[in-house]
């Protein structure tokens, strides 16, 4: 007993059994977490979810703010700054600056919703014809309608140009499967059920733009307070890096949405050039949407050649709708292994090869938002790569710095 109290008052001793005391913990939280790694990872990503629903509003807010920031800040500058001028007196001047910050940032909502809106009435009516939006039975028979007739003209088609065998009879069976499927699937009931289901996501889409206005509204003040809250919870050092590597990433973002958008333009500008050359109706229109489509790696370039097929399908023929898709197949082309990886890898610093390389590997591993998001990743991923470059060739620098001076 007297000898197990010396050894109490040994410090290395006591030292020594928590060393080994929380080794032995640990190793056995990692243990259980290995065997348990099935209801670990369900945990924490049932956990993150519920996170992710529960401020899915603030997150689209957030993003909607960041996006459409700069546009409203542009408004602002160049057209409600002429409006509403700020008088001399600083505190009718601090209110007149909120108000027109206002202005610019419901202008700016109000001008991206009636695009949006615009571009799906003309997409619908590109496809459908009349849209009668007072009476959903009304649309639903103009949409029906639509598609018998593209399956007539797609039926005479074959049986004028293709000569009756195996092909003709796929072509025929999976006519009849589409129109089939439209009746099954495509009614009015299934058209409210499905707006029933997607009704709490509207509502987050409101909340979200609500949000969002408040966010550009009130720009400084919420960045006041991110600067404050970075200075109480970071030490100097800490803050300093942190607000460093956001500006890095806030310019990576920014420069691949200015690269993406001027692409989506200059796509937009070739495919209505091509399509007018060639006659095809609507070409401005369909030219537009295939530059719209277009950001969307991929995928995008064949969803922006749908209405351009079916408008020379239905107008002139098959070989009309072919010579339209054909022409955006070559600018597509051009745009992918030239114009894309050019403009948007130099705006956001990464080599035109990167460039595909991240839109192929993040495609495979996340679809369609990989693609979307492969740039961006692949730039804020390079920042950080160089930060770590940067840092190793200091310490070797003050390494071999401290040898020679030895």
């Amino acid at each position: 007993m007297n000898k197990f109290k010396e050894m109490m008052k040994d410090s290395a001793f006591i030292r020594g059994s928590f060393f080994i005391l929380f080794n032995a913990v640990l190793l056995y939280i990692l243990y259980a977490i290995i065997k348990n790694i099935g209801w670990v990872t369900d945990t924490v990503f049932g956990g993150v979810e519920i996170l992710i629903e529960a401020f899915w509003p603030l997150i689209i807010g957030l993003i909607l703010a960041y996006l459409l920031n700069p546009l409203s800040e542009l408004i602002d500058t160049k057209l409600v700054a002429k409006m509403i001028r700020l008088p001399s007196d600083p505190i009718k001047a601090e209110r007149r600056e909120g108000l027109r910050r206002l202005v610019s940032v419901l202008f700016t909502v109000i001008l991206v919703i009636a695009a949006i809106i615009a571009l799906i009435y003309g997409f619908t009516v590109l496809l459908i014809g009349k849209v009668v939006f007072n009476d959903l039975s009304a649309l639903m028979d103009n949409f029906m309608a639509a598609v018998i007739s593209y399956e007539e003209t797609f039926r005479n088609w074959i049986a004028t140009n293709i000569p009756e065998g195996m092909l003709s009879e796929k072509l025929g069976e999976l006519a009849t499967f589409v129109i089939g499927w439209m009746g099954d699937n495509i009614s009015v009931s299934n058209v409210i059920t499905t707006f029933t289901n997607i009704g709490g996501s509207v509502i987050d889409i409101v909340i979200g733009i609500i949000i969002s206005i408040y966010l550009m509204k009130d720009k400084k003040f919420f960045l006041g307070l991110w600067r404050k809250f970075l200075h109480l919870t970071l030490p100097q050092k800490g803050n300093a890096v942190i607000t460093e590597t956001l500006s890095e990433i806030n310019d990576v973002l920014s420069k691949f949405i200015r690269g993406a958008l001027l692409d989506a333009l200059i796509i937009a500008i070739l495919s209505s050039i091509g399509l007018s050359i060639m006659g095809l109706e609507a070409a401005v229109f369909i030219g537009v949407f295939a530059g719209i489509c277009n950001v969307i790696p991929y995928f995008g370039p064949i969803i922006g050649m749908v209405p351009a097929f079916l408008m020379g399908l239905f107008t002139e023929g098959f070989w009309e709708g072919a010579i339209a898709v054909i022409i955006l197949f070559v600018i597509q082309q051009i745009d992918a292994n030239l114009i894309y990886p050019k403009i948007v890898g130099s705006s956001t610093g990464l080599h035109p090869l990167m460039v595909l390389l991240a839109v192929s590997v993040f495609g495979y591993f996340g679809g369609i938002l990989g693609m979307l998001l492969a740039v961006p990743i692949a730039g804020i991923i390079q920042i950080f790569v160089v930060k770590w470059a940067t840092s190793k060739e200091k310490k070797l620098a003050s390494t071999d710095t401290s040898k020679t001076q030895e």
